[in-house]
């Protein structure tokens, strides 16, 4: 198990520069044929922001400040982690189905496949997370030095997803149904998760449950460095609880990808 970590660890540090290359060129070229091109990987997230905010505090006009702070303020915070999320599980998950033709041509290093779609997905959200600061400063919000430590849940997030795109890209070749499932999986968990509503709207056994949740986790640390203003590591049993889950998916991850690699070829 440690064995098939290292060579993954191995063979993606060996490859790095290929690694971000084809990152970057999955990130541009995702709307390359485009007339605004690169400025979507802006506007999708724009207009996704202004949908929700729209349904929930226009429509349902269901939706007061929270904890002082205008509703948009304290989705977008929420929306922007989740959005690299789910960006980087969708792409990493269909990674080894959309670079079949080049690995049946030529000897390609599997494991970098994933890891260049998580990265993609990483780059982008870098880009959105400038965007999150520069509005929180022109709405008068400022930041602070808790700001910074948005750099720990992007880590986090990076490793979660890294984990779940090993798993999903090799379960993907292994049974095409779960590709076309894995998007409602995905929104269904979006749902679940309390990104446009706090989790406060619910209570007892059912609230403590999904402060497990390891997406919340990563979605409560943004918002608590960005305006809630809580250090690190002050509530241990969750963050515990979040790297038990991530290391065990890691590794469930990275050990079905290595058992499978030499019969994805045939798979494909």
């Amino acid at each position: 198990m440690i064995q098939n970590i290292m060579e993954v660890l191995v063979e993606n540090i060996q490859n790095r520069e290929k690694v971000i290359r084809l990152a970057w060129y999955e990130l541009v070229a995702q709307n390359n044929s485009t007339f605004l091109g690169f400025l979507w990987n802006f506007i999708t997230p724009a207009l996704q922001i202004f949908v929700y905010w729209f349904v929930f505090a226009i429509g349902l006009k269901s939706r007061s400040p929270i904890d002082g702070y205008p509703y948009i303020i304290w989705m977008m915070i929420g929306i922007f982690p989740w959005i690299f999320i789910s960006n980087a599980i969708t792409q990493g998950s269909k990674s080894i189905i959309t670079y079949s033709a080049i690995i049946k041509r030529m000897k390609f290093p599997l494991s970098i496949v994933p890891t260049k779609s998580v990265i993609s997905a990483l780059i982008a959200h870098l880009f959105a997370v400038g965007i999150m600061f520069m509005i929180l400063l022109l709405g008068g919000y400022g930041v602070s030095v808790f700001s910074i430590q948005i750099i720990y849940y992007m880590i986090c997030g990076f490793l979660l997803v890294c984990g779940l795109s090993f798993l999903f890209s090799s379960i993907v070749v292994l049974s095409k149904d779960f590709q076309n499932t894995l998007p409602s999986v995905i929104r269904l968990i979006f749902y679940m998760t309390p990104i446009l509503w706090p989790i406060e709207n619910v209570s007892g056994e059912l609230q403590k449950i999904l402060m497990f949740n390891p997406f919340h986790y990563i979605i409560s640390g943004y918002r608590d460095s960005m305006i809630y203003k809580i250090p690190l590591f002050s509530k241990p049993i969750y963050d515990i609880s979040f790297w038990c889950i991530t290391i065990i998916i890691i590794l469930l991850g990275i050990n079905t990808h290595i058992k499978f690699k030499n019969k994805f070829v045939d798979l494909i």
